[in-house]
């Protein structure tokens, strides 16, 4: 019995076979669509009274409320985050939010429209009425906070 497939549609196939390739391999090596963002790493550390502040969350909030956080590490540094697998904040003022609630978040992650929940440990003047600012560029990038328990 004959093959189904003949030397000639075997040919026939073959440019469907190399567009198809050639689609895959441009389409795998297109940017990831943050390029045009020009998000910015960012990076810096946190003090409370002096002392390296660990396990705080840091929150960079643009006017349109998206934002990039990081979580300081034992030294108080922090590197932003635009999403869990990408470094770096847009660029623009920001209003920033120092945390270190005792508990998780509420609405499904540290995501848009979260709120941080439970007792903060810091005053409302680093978080929930915060009036650290940030102008984020391509020249600033490093913010560090000395952050004061007492007024």
């Amino acid at each position: 019995m004959p093959s189904p497939f003949s030397h000639t549609s075997a040919v026939r196939l073959l440019p469907l076979i190399a567009f198809c390739l050639l689609n895959a391999f441009l389409t795998g090596c297109k940017p990831d669509g943050y390029a045009e963002l020009g998000l910015v790493g960012v990076t810096g550390k946190v003090t409370l009274d002096g002392q390296p502040l660990a396990g705080a969350n840091v929150v960079f909030e643009s006017p349109d409320k998206r934002t990039a956080r990081g979580l300081t590490d034992a030294e108080g540094k922090y590197a932003l985050m635009y999403d869990s697998e990408t470094p770096g904040a847009l660029p623009g003022p920001k209003v920033v939010r120092i945390t270190i609630a005792d508990v998780g978040v509420e609405g499904g992650g540290a995501g848009e429209g979260s709120a941080f929940t439970g007792k903060e440990r810091l005053p409302a003047r680093y978080n929930r009425q915060s009036k650290l600012t940030a102008d984020v560029s391509a020249s600033q990038k490093t913010f560090d906070f000395e952050l004061k328990s007492a007024p």
